[in-house]
């Protein structure tokens, strides 16, 4: 892929600086964004039926106490003794059980039915792992190429030499030389702000998706989701420090791609409707969408 890269350098005549953002756009227009469309659109049919895996889960519920108490009760009516009765509860799993197992066992068969209901639909919770399965790879192999073209080898700048000699020459501004780390540190802070601003809208439309209010002092899934990915950005900051400034692009160039491409998705594909709006933006709700919060 370095050599590919290098040939597309020379047949376009692009600076280097302007070329990495715009491989970057371009490969992800083509290679990602078909497949982030797709996603969007499986997840809102999911969010359209969750509401009616949501109102089965009260419903089995109901269902499995009653069935618990019917048992009860007709071990003491076909009863006549006591050590009768005792030898009848013993055996019987259903009569002894507690609400602890009554909500355990509740919430096994909705996800069972929500899987059922997911597949009849053709949008398994699997598939969601099909977008992260095409763009990681595109992120390392694009990661590892400016590092090879950088000549990146060791935290010491003098020792690296760059693959491609006009990298040291095809900056702009301050960072004339993309073989070498920001000398003035700028590019670490744009990427963090930039990653940063990305998780915290995707954490905001996980959010206003929600069916339910979020409960205090409950972390879920997605809260240590979040912290993971923030935690991310500061270890990602620190190797853009000694990085070089064209892998930082790169990085960049992503995380910056990532962001347009969550906020158009909200705003032509949200999710699902909600009643809070994030920016004030006529259309935030698309024809199709279902009022799923009262």
């Amino acid at each position: 892929m370095t050599s590919s890269f290098q040939t597309v350098h020379e047949f376009s005549g692009l600076p280097w600086w302007a070329l990495i953002p715009l491989t970057t756009f371009t490969l992800r227009s083509v290679w990602t964004l078909p497949l982030a469309i797709l996603q969007r659109k499986r997840i809102q049919k999911q969010s359209q039926l969750r509401p009616l895996v949501s109102a089965m889960n009260p419903i089995l519920k109901l269902n499995l106490a009653r069935r618990v108490q019917q048992a009860k009760k007709k071990l003491e009516n076909n009863s006549n003794t006591k050590e009768d009765i005792t030898s009848i509860q013993a055996s019987s799993t259903l009569s002894n059980m507690k609400y602890e197992q009554i909500l355990l066992l509740s919430a096994k068969e909705a996800r069972k039915r929500q899987k059922e209901l997911f597949a009849k639909n053709g949008v398994q919770l699997w598939k969601n792992f099909i977008l992260p399965a095409f763009q990681v790879p595109l992120w390392i192999m694009m990661s590892i190429t400016m590092r090879d073209l950088s000549g990146w080898s060791s935290w010491d700048n003098t020792h690296n030499k760059a693959l491609d000699p006009s990298l040291y020459e095809e900056g702009i501004l301050w960072f004339q030389d993309l073989s070498i780390a920001d000398p003035m540190h700028v590019f670490p802070v744009i990427l963090g702000i930039t990653a940063l601003c990305n998780i915290e809208w995707t954490l905001k439309t996980l959010e206003l998706s929600r069916l339910t209010k979020k409960l205090k002092f409950r972390p879920t899934l997605t809260d240590a989701f979040g912290n993971l990915t923030k935690m991310s950005i500061v270890f990602m900051m620190a190797i853009s420090l000694h990085a070089p400034a064209a892998l930082t692009i790169y990085w960049i160039s992503s995380q910056l791609y990532s962001l347009l491409q969550n906020v158009m998705m909200d705003l032509m594909l949200p999710i699902s409707f909600t009643p809070k709006k994030r920016i004030n933006y006529a259309k935030i709700k698309n024809d199709n969408a279902v009022n799923v919060i009262n």
